[in-house]
C-alpha cells in the first residue's frame, strides 16, 4: 500500500504530529545510551525503514532529517559516552528516486555530523529486515526502529512477532487504521480485529489485537491520530519499562486528557487550550479511573514497593507522575509510608518499599 505522492504536497496536522511523536521519542533515546561516562552499549542502530525524500512539497523535515537533527543536538551537546559508542542511522526507501532526493540532502555540510555514520539505500522493509537481520537480532547493540508504513499490510502478524523479538529493540509503527476497520475482511489487509462499533475506538481494537501476541516482558503503548475523517494510529514497543514509560511521556505531552489521541478521544468535551481553569480542576475520566484504582491497590495493600508501582501506571498507561496525588494523599491520611513522593523508574532494581499502615 504505497503512497508515492503523499511527499509530493505538505504535511497535513496529522501527519505531523506523527513526525512530532518519532522525533520526541528518539530525543528521548538518544541520551539513554550516550549520557553516561561508561555506556552500557558500544553500537547503538537507529532505523528509518520508510524514509521517504527527506521533507515535504514545501521543506519541512520528514523522519530522517528529524532523526539526524536530535544527532547532530546531542553530538554538540558533549555528551560523557558519545565518543564511546559507535551510532549508525540507517535510512531505507523502496522509492528510489526518494533515495536519490535524500541522499542529495545529505550532502550538504549541516548533514555530517561527527560521530554518526548514515547509510541510505534503496530497499523495500522485507528485503532491509532481511539485510539487518544480524544487527537487529544482535544483543549487544541497541536499536529504535521506525516504521511509517502506509497501510496496514507491512507489519504483518509474523513481522510483529519478529519485532518483539529483537533484544534490546525499541520499535514504533505507524497503522492506518481506518484502512483496516473499513476493509478488515480484504486479503490484503492482514490483521483480523473484531469491528469496533465506533470509529473512535478503533485503534485501540488494533492494539488490544497486538497485545494479544505480545510475549511476557514487551510492553506496548499507542497513540491515536485523526486526519479529517480518518483514525490512523501508532503501536509502541519496547522490551524495558523505561522504554515503555518515554513513549508514555511523549504521548501525555501530546494529549494531557487521556495520553493517547491528538482529539477528545473519549468525548469528554475538554480543550486544553480553550480551557480557563487548569486540567486538574477537570478530572479527565482516564486519570480519574486510574487514581480510584491505584487507592484501592494501595489501600489493599497490593502495591508493596515501588516498583509495583511503576507496572502499575505503566499497564494503565500512565506515567509514574500520575501517581503523584494518590501516593500524596495516602501519606497524609497515614494509610501508607514510604519515602518518595513519585516512583523512579531509574530505581527498578533497587525499589524502595511501600507500607500499608493497617
Amino acid at each position: 500500500m504505497a503512497n508515492s505522492g503523499f511527499h509530493e504536497k505538505p504535511y497535513d496536522a496529522g501527519s505531523l504530529t506523527k513526525l512530532k511523536i518519532f522525533e520526541l521519542y528518539v530525543q528521548e533515546w538518544i541520551p539513554v545510551f550516550v549520557s553516561q561516562p561508561e555506556p552500557r552499549f558500544q553500537e547503538i542502530h537507529i532505523f528509518d525503514f520508510f524514509c521517504g525524500p527527506g521533507t515535504d512539497s514545501t521543506g519541512v523535515p520528514g523522519s530522517p532529517l528529524r532523526i539526524l537533527g536530535q544527532l547532530r543536538r546531542y553530538q554538540r551537546a558533549g555528551m560523557a559516552g558519545w565518543s564511546k559508542v559507535k551510532i549508525v542511522a540507517h535510512l531505507s526507501d523502496v522509492d528510489g528516486s526518494k533515495i536519490e532526493t535524500l541522499g542529495a540532502t545529505l550532502r550538504a555540510a549541516e548533514w555530517q555530523i561527527p560521530g554518526v555514520d548514515v547509510e541510505v539505500m534503496t530497499a523495500s522493509f522485507a528485503d532491509a529486515l532481511n539485510l539487518h537481520q544480524q544487527k537487529l537480532t544482535n544483543p549487544r547493540a541497541a536499536k529504535l526502529l521506525i516504521i511509517d508504513q502506509f497501510g496496514v499490510d507491512e507489519v504483518t502478524d509474523a513481522v510483529f512477532k519478529k519485532l518483539i523479538g529483537f533484544p534490546t529493540t525499541d520499535f514504533i509503527f505507524f497503522l492506518s487504521s481506518s484502512t483496516l476497520h473499513r476493509f478488515r475482511d480484504h486479503r490484503a489487509i492482514k490483521i483480523k480485529i473484531d469491528k469496533p462499533e465506533d470509529s473512535y475506538d478503533v485503534h485501540r481494537a488494533a492494539f488490544d489485537w497486538f497485545q494479544k501476541l505480545t510475549s511476557v516482558g514487551v510492553f506496548l503503548g499507542r497513540f491515536s491520530i485523526k486526519k479529517s475523517s480518518n483514525i490512523y494510529g501508532l503501536i509502541f514497543g519496547s522490551q524495558h519499562p523505561v522504554g515503555i514509560h518515554k513513549f508514555l511521556r511523549v504521548a501525555w505531552g501530546n494529549d494531557e486528557i487521556a495520553g493517547e489521541a491528538n482529539f477528545d478521544i473519549d468525548r469528554e468535551n475538554i480543550a486544553p487550550g480553550e480551557m480557563l481553569l487548569p486540567i486538574e480542576a477537570f478530572r479527565p475520566k482516564k486519570i480519574q479511573a486510574f487514581e480510584a484504582d491505584l487507592e484501592a491497590a494501595l489501600r489493599g495493600g497490593e502495591m508493596q514497593s515501588e516498583a509495583d508501582l511503576v507496572h502499575f501506571c505503566i499497564a494503565a498507561g500512565m506515567t509514574c507522575q500520575h501517581a503523584n496525588p494518590v501516593l500524596k494523599k495516602l501519606k497524609d491520611q497515614h494509610v501508607i509510608e514510604c519515602d518518595f513522593r513519585t516512583p523512579d523508574i531509574r530505581r527498578m532494581r533497587d525499589p524502595r518499599p511501600v507500607l500499608c499502615v493497617f
